[in-house]
């Protein structure tokens, strides 16, 4: 929502202002955490918005959604396991559970601004019996998967 030269509040309500443009689909793209914006954003005449950090896919899911298109992909190779993972479970709720309030929001924060530093940080304080999550969430910054990060914290962050 934040461009130079006008703003998207301002591009929206001129895109929307003219008949054609009634008709367009405009998709908000914010950095903004706050819920509150997403009300702010939808009322300024947005049909939708897309946190950043984004995965590509969120993009065409939207783009499905408002359009009505469809689309087709290539099969991809699924890659084999890994030969030291075992078959336990992920437990994220518990590895969050354990975790302070406190911490779980500069997490999300950290992931909402894609500070891979500050997220590597905050998780040195995981404690060693929730090896298996903590190694899955460093590949996940390590890749800038930073989007099932926020997908883990969002619900919790509230509470």
């Amino acid at each position: 929502m934040r461009m130079p030269v006008m703003d998207g509040y301002e591009a929206t309500k001129r895109i929307k202002g003219t008949l054609k443009g009634q008709a367009t689909a405009v998709i908000a793209i914010t950095a903004s955490v706050w819920e509150e914006e997403k009300a702010v954003i939808l009322s300024a005449g947005c049909d939708d918005f897309v946190r950043k950090p984004f995965h590509t896919e969120a993009i065409f899911d939207i783009m499905a959604k408002h359009l009505g298109v469809g689309y087709i992909y290539q099969e991809q190779e699924l890659p084999s396991s890994p030969s030291n993972v075992t078959g336990e479970p992920l437990n994220f709720t518990d590895l969050l559970a354990a975790m302070s309030k406190k911490w779980r929001v500069k997490l999300y924060e950290a992931a909402i601004d894609a500070d891979s530093e500050l997220v590597f940080q905050l998780l040195e304080e995981i404690p060693e019996s929730h090896a298996f999550e903590l190694q899955t969430l460093r590949n996940w910054v390590n890749k800038f998967q930073f989007e099932k990060i926020l997908d883990l914290t969002e619900p919790l962050i509230g509470e």
